[in-house]
């Protein structure tokens, strides 16, 4: 059996029909590149004239107008009148058969007295002694600041030897410690302590706090007038000592 060849649109109707989307892109590609923006290059050939200018000056301030003062008026001159010219006077006549002046015969000049003469020279006088001014009265003498310190650091170490406790309980029985205990406590001037501590310990732990109680327990007094001149505070020292039964 023969069969007849198939016709040529057959063979190519897959191309035939990607034909149109193929025309369509076409197309839209000759649009495209028709509506792009040539950029030309726009040069300006007129010529350009640059000119220096000096700033211009600045407007001068108008001077404000001073006051004219008005001319003072002219002085007058004070005219004096002229001084009469005094008359000339008449001489007096003499009179006839006036008699002559008397003439004294010779002046006679008085005799001066003879002066003695002079003695020795008076001697000066002395001035007379200017009185002696009365006494000044002195001052009480007021202690010296020293000495009123050192009676109230006495008092101070009076006052704790007098307060102070052996210490008690099952170990200073026990132990039966003895030493001297010297510690150091700062004061402010109305005898409150600010702080104390322990300058030479006594080698027993009981002795060293009983020590310290002693010193919070103590109540001292202020600081005397016109002592520690210019301190707030000052820092004492006391040696306490501690025997068993005393």
């Amino acid at each position: 059996m023969i069969t007849a060849a198939p016709p040529l649109l057959f063979r190519f109707r897959e191309t035939v029909a990607a034909m149109p989307s193929v025309l369509a892109l076409i197309a839209l590609a000759l649009l495209g590149v028709q509506q792009t923006v040539k950029l030309v290059q726009h040069t300006d050939e007129t010529p350009v004239q640059i000119s220096l200018m000096s700033p211009e000056p600045p407007a001068p301030v108008p001077e404000t107008p001073k006051p004219v003062q008005p001319p003072e008026p002219p002085k007058q001159k004070i005219v004096q009148p002229p001084s009469p010219t005094p008359r000339p006077q008449a001489a007096p006549k003499p009179l006839m058969n006036s008699p002559a002046p008397s003439t004294p015969a010779a002046t006679s000049t008085p005799e001066l007295p003879a002066t003695a003469p002079r003695t020795a020279e008076a001697a000066p006088v002395a001035p007379a002694p200017a009185p002696a001014p009365p006494p000044v009265p002195t001052a009480p003498v007021k202690p010296a600041a020293a000495n009123v310190e050192a009676e109230y650091v006495g008092k101070l170490r009076a006052h704790l030897n007098s307060i102070k406790r052996y210490p008690t309980g099952r170990e200073a029985s026990q132990l039966r410690p003895q030493g001297k205990v010297r510690l150091w406590f700062i004061l402010k001037r109305d005898g409150s302590v600010v702080d104390v501590g322990i300058d030479s310990s006594s080698n027993s732990m009981l002795l060293d706090d009983a020590a310290r109680k002693t010193i919070n327990r103590a109540s001292f007094s202020a600081f005397p007038e016109n002592t520690w001149a210019g301190e707030s505070t000052h820092r004492f020292t006391a040696e306490l000592e501690f025997i068993p039964g005393g």
